[in-house]
């Protein structure tokens, strides 16, 4: 309940280190918590910080089938790819990788950009490898 106060505070700084914290949370416990879900995909403008938009990322693939309009989310942070630090551009592309798995209908045409992206036009030889790996 504490968590979810905070992230709803909206307050910059709070919203980014609590999606690092959820993140740690959902790890070690999967199924719970989920309730904070709703409330950290609707403070993502609050995200700049490139472990806490790393964060977010991992939750939105990691709980694709929970969370409303999880490609349209998703596709809006792939619009910056090279624009993005390392640690956000390889759990983007796991992100939409694994969305992929669950939606693969729906979310074809995305990961064959995010797979063009880290194999193509990524300089970054460790986003390259993982694009070849996914591929």
């Amino acid at each position: 309940a504490v968590l979810l106060e905070l992230i709803e505070s909206k307050v910059n700084y709070v919203v980014q280190e609590s999606s690092v914290v959820v993140k740690d949370i959902f790890r070690k416990y999967p199924t719970r918590y989920e309730q904070v879900l709703k409330a950290l995909c609707d403070n993502l403008e609050e995200l700049d910080e490139p472990e806490a938009k790393a964060s977010m990322i991992w939750i939105l693939g990691e709980y694709a089938e929970r969370i409303d309009k999880v490609d349209e989310i998703l596709d809006s942070f792939l619009d910056n790819f090279h624009d993005e630090p390392t640690v956000v551009q390889l759990q983007l592309l796991t992100g939409i990788v694994k969305l992929f798995l669950k939606k693969p209908q729906q979310t074809q045409d995305m990961v064959s950009k995010v797979l063009k992206f880290a194999t193509e036009e990524s300089n970054n030889h460790d986003i390259r490898d993982r694009g070849y790996i996914y591929w």
